[in-house]
């Protein structure tokens, strides 16, 4: 059997700002940091700005870049990260092709998780706390 070896999203070079929001308005809530069933780590960082409550999923792109919207949805549902509920609403979900810190191939999906009293997913596994 092979087993496949996944780069672990980088990102030692950001400040999180979990007091007071940063110069672009954005407050860290908290992080989850894991693996997914094929053994890729993952990075999930929760973050607030305004009224907008979002989570970032990063994790590698490798044999995955072919992935569209839906697929990103499913997979962050099957490795039960993110609920989307089971409302009629289409999921807030945006997701793009980047490269971490190192240079390595990445996923950056971001999901809306509630604007003001209005949620539209959840995060499931419990936010660990930036420690400064």
């Amino acid at each position: 059997m092979v087993k496949l070896s996944f780069p672990r999203p980088l990102r030692q070079g950001r400040t999180a700002s979990p007091l007071e929001p940063d110069e672009y308005g954005v407050l860290d809530v908290g992080y989850v940091t894991g693996a997914f069933c094929d053994g890729r780590p993952y990075r999930l960082e929760c973050w607030r700005m305004e009224e907008l409550l979002m989570a970032t999923v990063l994790f590698s792109s490798l044999y995955l870049e072919t992935y569209q919207r839906a697929d990103l949805r499913l997979l962050l549902e099957a490795e039960c990260l993110i609920d989307f509920g089971k409302g009629e609403e289409r999921p807030r979900l945006q997701a793009a092709l980047t490269r971490d810190e190192a240079g390595e191939p990445m996923w950056a999906v971001n999901v809306q998780l509630a604007a003001g009293k209005k949620e539209y997913a959840k995060v499931l596994p419990p936010l660990r706390r930036y420690i400064i």
